[in-house]
């Protein structure tokens, strides 16, 4: 269908999700057709005002462009009315998603998910730009066989790996099999600054170190979402796309603010949802807290600052004026959350929802939410060990002061990258003295120390 759109000289659009996974792998799409000196539109929904996912007034405007094809990334797989209101006006649709699937599936071209009941692909850990990537290797192949663009450069799609790892470690799929491989190779492109936005981004902020996966995780990643989270979605997808130093630094300069903007009301709803929780919630298998006043772009970072504080699967949920409940849920290792919220929505007890494993989105009437949270309390309680919910520390192993030398940082780093089910090894040292500790950070809650142990040897 896309050979043909090609042929044609049809115009194509992308969709895709607001959030990391959504703007990187609307990013490949479009970086690839640049090659190509393809002109792609792409439509990303406002959170605030549209919410997750296609919406029929998103339609209308991405027709109102002319466009006959439109591929919807990292979201789609749920909207069955959207998609077939799509088809109806003569847009085609191709889905790439990798969010989990009701039984039934849109009545869309093509649906690559690999997360759908029939599915033997095996790429089920995928997030949606991993993808999108495997996408775009095959139309690579298809391309160069239609000969339409023999005159053209194509990309060597290798470089667009710093933007695959990217969206691989924020959108927390497990680190493993080729997503290890995605992370492992995309921070050595990313080491190489080809990516003029990442770029800018980091010397603003003087990172000159090799990067390594936390930076992805927790420097590139928020920034990036910071737009979405507050209001303008485009903005991470316009620095992954940058060609132009001085519209990267602006790009740059207006992420940083927005991301300042959302760690302070971050703070404030975390602080706000840890009041609400007492001796009685603490019993709970599950955690679903609500308030009307919450921000609904940080609901999913609340969540995930719960769910680690007290290491149970967590709802986060603000209520509009209209008794409707909108948030984000987080999960721990041996909860589906995403299935969760499917189930929920085939009893009826939410309006619309979707999401994978260790995430999900959801929608529902206030009058309902008394049900859900009895539903999800019974899920949760009827799939885990309660023991598994109690905080603790895994210990990987008991070393000596003497041990911490560059052989082990060696060993430790080809062992990574680490991340969801490849955590960083936890290392316990007995009987040290604590030497001239200092409050560090820029929230001054870290601590920087030196140690000792009866050998003697201090680090």
């Amino acid at each position: 269908r896309i050979i043909l759109a090609l042929k044609k000289k049809e115009k194509i659009s992308v969709f895709g999700d607001y959030d990391v996974d959504g703007l990187s792998s609307i990013a490949l799409i479009k970086k690839y057709f640049n090659f190509l000196n393809i002109l792609v539109f792409s439509y990303i929904p406002d959170r605030l005002k549209e919410g997750y996912g296609p919406n029929k007034k998103a339609i209308d405007k991405i027709k109102l462009k002319n466009v006959s094809l439109l591929i919807m990334v990292d979201c789609g797989t749920t909207s069955m009315e959207v998609v077939s209101y799509a088809k109806k006006i003569g847009i085609d649709v191709i889905i790439i998603d990798h969010h989990k699937v009701d039984t039934n599936l849109p009545n869309a071209l093509g649906v690559i998910n690999p997360n759908t009941l029939k599915d033997t692909s095996n790429f089920n850990y995928l997030c949606a730009t991993g993808l999108t990537y495997i996408f775009l290797v095959i139309l690579d192949k298809y391309i160069k066989k239609s000969n339409l663009y023999r005159n053209n450069d194509f990309p060597d799609l290798l470089n667009f790996l710093d933007i695959v790892a990217l969206a691989t470690v924020c959108d927390v799929v497990p680190l493993i099999k080729l997503n290890r491989a995605f992370v492992k190779q995309g921070l050595k492109i990313l080491g190489k600054r080809l990516n003029l936005g990442l770029k800018v981004l980091a010397d603003d902020s003087n990172l000159n170190k090799k990067p390594d996966e936390e930076d992805l995780g927790f420097f590139y990643g928020p920034r990036l979402n910071a737009g979405g989270r507050l209001g303008k979605s485009n903005l991470g997808e316009k620095l992954l796309l940058a060609k132009d130093n001085s519209e990267a630094e602006t790009l740059v300069k207006q992420l940083n603010t927005f991301n300042y903007q959302r760690k302070l009301i971050e703070e404030k709803v975390f602080n706000e949802a840890i009041k609400k929780i007492d001796d009685k919630l603490l019993n709970n298998y599950s955690l679903i807290l609500s308030d009307s006043n919450w921000h609904e772009g940080v609901l999913g970072i609340v969540a995930s600052r719960i769910k680690e504080t007290y290491n149970k699967p967590v709802f986060i949920l603000t209520n509009n004026k209209h008794n409707i409940l909108k948030g984000s849920g987080r999960s721990i290792l041996n909860i589906d959350i995403g299935s969760v919220v499917i189930l929920a929505k085939q009893k009826k007890i939410i309006l619309s929802g979707g999401g994978h494993k260790m995430a999900a989105g959801l929608t529902l009437s206030y009058d309902k939410l008394k049900a859900f949270k009895i539903f999800f309390e019974n899920y949760v309680k009827n799939n885990t060990n309660k023991k598994l919910l109690y905080n603790y520390l895994h210990i990987d192993s008991v070393l000596s002061v003497s041990g911490i030398n560059n052989d082990l940082f060696s060993m430790l780093e080809q062992i990574g990258p680490y991340g969801s089910e490849n955590p960083l090894p936890l290392f316990a040292i007995n009987d040290v003295k604590i030497i001239n500790p200092k409050i560090v950070g820029e929230s001054k809650n870290h601590i920087s120390c030196y140690i000792s142990d009866k050998s003697g040897k201090t680090v």
